[in-house]
């Protein structure tokens, strides 16, 4: 778990000294629908975000999200599901205004299944989006996201939002 850390911390680090105009940090926020599939349950829900990252140049960024996966339920069985999720991403500027970006990261999360009780762990994420940008500071991004929870055959999350660079 340690290596992954210093992995990312190190990938981060190796980039900062390439600073741009696109260098800075950003806050954002999206809604968009988690979906939880394991061992025969098969739930979903509306689930929202939180983010804030800095961007080292127009091609590299480190990001933070907070993601709460709603209350995905199965006939009958809920689960409450949410984490923190620290990513590296890696973007394309294909115009001006239009980015495609991938990200790898961690996921801290936490699952509560009424009368079954509580788990946590830590697995990898990983994703891809395009960013919008208009205005001068403020950007729509479109992203789908794939969280390696233990026990999980799938969770996933798509999502739309908006953010804004400082």
């Amino acid at each position: 778990m340690r290596f992954v850390f210093a992995a990312l911390a190190a990938a981060t680090l190796a980039f900062s000294p390439v600073v741009s105009a696109d260098s800075g940090p950003y806050l954002g926020a999206g809604i968009g629908y988690f979906g939880l599939d394991a061992d025969g349950f098969d739930g979903s829900d509306t689930a929202f975000k939180v983010f804030g990252g800095y961007r080292m140049n127009q091609y590299f960024a480190a990001e933070l999200e907070y993601i709460d996966g709603g209350k995905p339920d199965d006939s009958g069985l809920e689960i409450d599901i949410s984490g923190f999720n620290l990513s590296v991403l890696g973007s394309w500027p294909v115009t001006e205004q239009f980015d495609v970006f991938a990200k790898l990261g961690m996921l801290f999360w936490d699952a509560d299944a009424r009368g079954f009780g509580d788990e946590s762990g830590e697995d990898f994420s990983y994703g891809i989006g395009a960013d919008f940008k208009f205005g001068e500071n403020w950007a729509i991004r479109g992203e789908y996201q794939r969280f390696e929870i233990e026990d999980t055959d799938t969770a996933d999350l798509l999502s739309l939002g908006v953010f804004f660079r400082f």
